[in-house]
């Protein structure tokens, strides 16, 4: 069984070095993605994002999908249209939004360059000569390491002639941003100072298919890998202050105001990203797409509030699957029936039947002393829980509950502590074991190492 990867960062080197053996490939790494801030590959600084390609090296050249998002400094208040904020923060640029387009078009310091870990292949030690249409002298060498097993495989960048393009003809996953407000022109039609803001949009790929129906209100999930059946497994991604506690949720920020930072769907991956919660017009969630992997980050900027909570609640269609977590590793029933189970601080959850798989590997980036989380978990058909939003049932609802209360974060309002939320989805087949989980949660602390330098002259023309 080949087993996704769950990290989210990435550890970074320049190492000039050279006589490495071939690679031995990155078996069990097949869903990660390997990003790479400009300033790692000066070589390629100030290029053209549509000239640069990328190749793995197979007994031949074969070009292989890169993708370059642009990032910039932005003023929240840019985001609003509003007068400048003061308040600023490194983040995409995407000219169909506030945050407008990046003021370096080309392939800057700050940008991204994004491939998925399974393109890479073995060292081309025994290339005559480049790519054809590739610059003369313009390769750039990717070792890549798995700290975990010390495999390593290999990727080449280069600078084309303009005769080749980044995607290689191909498109891994596919975001449909689809505005139904007004004639659905985003910069023209969405309401930023009070919602809701209709949508009907979907992030697609082979293993999955997600549906937003309004900014933070995510209602859908089908699973496709290995026979899963399809059904729609999810009723609500959900957060709230706590059990029953309307007063914030997902339906109200969705209300409130709030804008897009961008909406991109490119060969390798997808983003989404928003801001806006009620009170916390700061408060951000960004969404990166992969073809079988997610990764989520929510930041909180908001004044002091009782607490949070990140739920997923599944739907009825989740009935007969099984429900993990790093607490519970024997598992319980998704049947609509309470069960007694082990509460604390999680970071990894697998919910798995005939339907696919959802692994969650779940972790908390903060510096407020003395932090502390816990979880919940409910699964009763008939809950005497107040549900703020979908429908009125809880089926496997689970994920992390920070109870204690949380100080400012607002940068607005002076001193603000750092709080993020951070969560990486594996979307599977039915086949999925805990542990399977085990090894993608390890994988997370564990993620791939990546060096850059020259190709071999070999390589170069």
């Amino acid at each position: 069984m080949k087993i996704c990867a769950a990290g989210a960062a990435l550890w970074i080197a320049m190492w000039l070095t050279g006589g490495l053996a071939s690679g031995e490939g990155l078996d069990g790494r097949e869903c990660d993605p390997v990003v790479l801030e400009g300033k790692v590959l000066p070589s390629l600084l100030h290029s053209p994002p549509d000239r640069i390609v990328g190749f793995q090296w197979q007994d031949g050249w074969v070009p292989i999908p890169v993708q370059i998002d642009e990032r910039k400094v932005v003023d929240f208040g840019a985001l609003y249209d509003r007068d400048p904020s003061g308040i600023t923060f490194l983040t995409y640029a995407d000219v169909r939004t506030g945050a407008g387009a990046d003021d370096d078009p080309t392939f800057d310091a700050d940008d991204e360059l994004v491939f998925m870990a399974r393109d890479s292949g073995d060292r081309a030690a025994n290339a005559e000569t480049a790519p054809k249409g590739t610059l003369p002298g313009s390769s750039l060498e990717l070792e890549i390491t798995d700290p975990l097993d010390g495999h390593r495989a290999y990727l080449y960048l280069f600078r084309s002639d303009g005769s080749l393009h980044p995607d290689a003809g191909e498109q891994y996953v596919q975001y449909a941003f689809k505005l139904l407000t007004g004639d659905g022109d985003y910069r023209r039609d969405y309401r930023r100072r009070r919602g809701p803001n209709a949508e009907d949009s979907t992030v697609s790929s082979p293993f999955y298919q997600t549906h937003f129906s309004d900014r933070w209100i995510r209602d859908e999930i089908h699973l496709f890998a290995d026979g899963a059946s399809a059904v729609n497994v999810l009723d609500r991604h959900r957060n709230l202050f706590g059990p029953g506690n309307c007063v914030r949720s997902e339906e109200t920020f969705a209300k409130g105001e709030g804008a897009f930072i961008i909406n991109k769907s490119g060969p390798v991956r997808a983003l989404r990203a928003y801001v806006g919660a009620n009170s916390g017009p700061l408060t951000e969630r960004d969404h990166w797409f992969y073809d079988r992997r997610e990764d989520t980050v929510t930041r909180l900027r908001v004044h002091p509030i009782p607490g949070v909570m990140d739920l997923f609640d599944y739907s009825a269609a989740a009935h007969g699957m099984t429900y993990f977590d790093d607490l519970n590793p024997e598992g319980v029933e998704v049947d609509g029936e309470p069960d007694t189970i082990k509460h604390g601080p999680i970071s990894l959850e697998l919910l798995r039947g005939h339907q696919g798989s959802l692994i969650h590997v779940m972790a908390i980036r903060t510096d407020i002393p003395d932090f502390s989380y816990g979880s919940y978990y409910a699964d009763d058909r008939d809950t005497g829980t107040v549900q703020c939003s979908g429908d009125t049932s809880e089926y496997a609802t689970s994920g992390l509950w920070l109870k204690s209360r949380i100080p400012n974060t607002d940068p607005r309002s002076g001193a603000a502590a750092r709080l993020e939320l951070l969560r990486t989805i594996d979307y599977g087949g039915p086949a999925v074991t805990m542990a399977d989980a085990g090894l993608r949660a390890k994988q997370a602390l564990e993620p791939l190492q990546v060096v850059a330098r020259p190709s071999p002259e070999t390589v170069r023309r």
